[in-house]
């Protein structure tokens, strides 16, 4: 029928044509469309990361728009879509976009965990957990989700769920080198070095181009103490990332505790460039600044670690031993104080805001956080002696019987157990300072034996000690520290 009409309409010239072309047009317009859907399907999967964000989210938006897709397809493509948003930071976008994909398909898994990690980018691990839950449920196979839960509850604190949810993945893939990473990580929360370097060597031998397994291997030999294997690792994950930002600063501390100041601010500045939100890299260039003694750069680069991350507890702690090195042993206290108040269970805050009650002779309040200190690590000499210092001078009863029973866990053979024999009456003043051969043992002989000499009243025995310690000691050293505040409330 439609042919009869156009050739009787054919007649009238232009007509006739414009009979014709609707047919054509819309193979022309059909064949440009499934076109653009190819490419937008292209943009919106987005494989191997072959576009930016903008434009995969350009792709599955119109995608979305054209009404074209079955409800499962359409679960995908909100999926995805959220996946580029989590890329630009817009989680609140992302979230979203997983709930729609989740609406659309209850069962479809990656939503599960690709909403989890956008949860836990907000801080919400609880229900980031649940959501990799989840997706384990509807995929028992998906090694991501327990990859990613694992890393969830290792943020909780929850160490041992954490390493379980690790080895499940190792187990579904044991091929999977950032799990053997994560795993690394949980050891070396739980002080295994060992194992934490066999799980990161073994990360280096499935994929030798992973960075993260070069830097964090690195972490662990700097906490073995084998600062040469440590740099190397660290040079070999810039290598793999000239943007890695964190792994240049493992670095710097790495040449600090070398005391190689140059290398190390230079490391910590590239940080800071490569990263300037890292609250890290401005806490550790303050540290550095405060040893080569430039005390007022080391406070701007803590009050802005401070400021990007007003939650970082490290940040606080050295900002209080900056304070304390000036002598603001008040204004030490203070950021101490708040150190602990957001980790409570750091007991490091606990010991330096001990000493820095000392220091300011709160001796009772010191007291009470070096007892603290003394529970944590009652094997350690320096907390027992300080805390029966601290029971002395606030005079306080039974303090030598304490250091008595403390004693009784150190190792005799070590410095400074002819300290805690001087103070018990064990051993003579003369003997206590023959037992010390290195030069810190002795600038420490000198600031104890002053504290023993106030204890005698005998204050210009006292004096000369304390002044033999200022001028031996090392000025990051609480024996310094304390001396120079003795000297200060002995001679004014």
């Amino acid at each position: 029928m439609i042919s009869r009409f156009c050739s009787t309409a054919s007649a009238i010239g232009v007509i006739g044509l414009l009979c014709g072309a609707p047919a054509s047009l819309a193979l022309a317009q059909s064949a440009t469309d499934q076109a653009d859907m190819r490419q937008n399907r292209t943009w919106c999967e987005n494989r191997g990361r072959s576009v930016s964000s903008e434009t995969q989210i350009k792709g599955c938006t119109a995608l979305i728009d054209s009404n074209s897709q079955t409800r499962t397809e359409l679960a995908i493509t909100y999926n995805d879509r959220g996946t580029a948003y989590q890329e630009m930071h817009d989680l609140a976008r992302a979230i979203a976009d997983y709930d729609e994909a989740i609406r659309l398909h209850s069962t479809y898994a990656p939503a599960y965990n690709n909403r989890g990690n956008a949860r836990q980018a907000q801080g919400d691990l609880d229900a980031a957990i649940a959501d990799y839950s989840n997706a384990i449920r509807f995929d028992f196979n998906f090694v991501q989700a327990f990859n990613n839960r694992g890393k969830a509850y290792q943020l909780k604190g929850d160490v041992d769920r954490a390493i379980a949810d690790y080895n499940e993945a190792i187990k579904i893939d044991p091929t999977f080198a950032r799990a053997f990473v994560n795993h690394g990580d949980a050891s070396l929360i739980k002080g295994d070095i060992s194992r934490a370097l066999a799980d990161y060597t073994q990360a280096i031998v499935l994929n030798p181009r992973l960075p993260t397994a070069f830097n964090n291997r690195g972490t662990a030999y700097g906490r073995r103490g084998d600062l040469a294997h440590a740099l190397a690792d660290f040079d070999e994950a810039i290598r793999l990332d000239p943007t890695y930002g964190a792994a240049f600063r493992n670095r710097g501390l790495s040449y600090q505790r070398q005391n190689d100041l140059d290398h190390a601010l230079a490391d910590y500045d590239e940080a800071v460039r490569l990263d300037p939100k890292d609250a890290q890299n401005f806490s550790a260039r303050g540290n550095a600044r405060q040893a080569r003694g430039d005390l007022d750069g080391a406070l701007a680069d803590l009050d802005h670690a401070i400021g990007l991350d007003p939650a970082y507890a490290g940040a606080f702690q050295n900002r209080g031993d900056l304070h304390e090195a000036k002598g603001e042993f008040d204004a030490a206290i203070d950021d101490y104080s708040e150190a602990i108040r957001i980790d409570p269970q750091n007991v490091n805050g606990y010991r330096a805001r001990g000493f820095a009650h000392f220091y300011a002779a709160h001796f009772g309040r010191a007291a009470v956080d070096l007892a603290r200190a003394v529970a944590d690590k009652p094997t350690d000499a320096y907390p027992a002696l300080w805390l029966y210092l601290a029971r002395t001078r606030s005079g306080e009863q039974g303090a030598a019987a304490e250091l008595a029973a403390n004693a009784q866990k150190l190792q005799a053979s070590e410095w400074p157990y002819a300290v805690v024999e001087l103070y018990l009456g064990r051993r003579s003043l003369e003997a206590t300072l023959a037992v010390p051969a290195k030069p810190d043992e002795r600038c420490e002989a000198e600031f104890y034996v002053g504290e023993w000499q106030l204890m005698q009243a005998n204050r210009p025995a006292a004096i000369d000690a304390f002044k033999s310690a200022v001028s031996s000691c090392p000025k990051d050293f609480v024996e310094f520290t304390d001396a120079q505040a003795e000297l200060k409330r002995i001679v004014p």
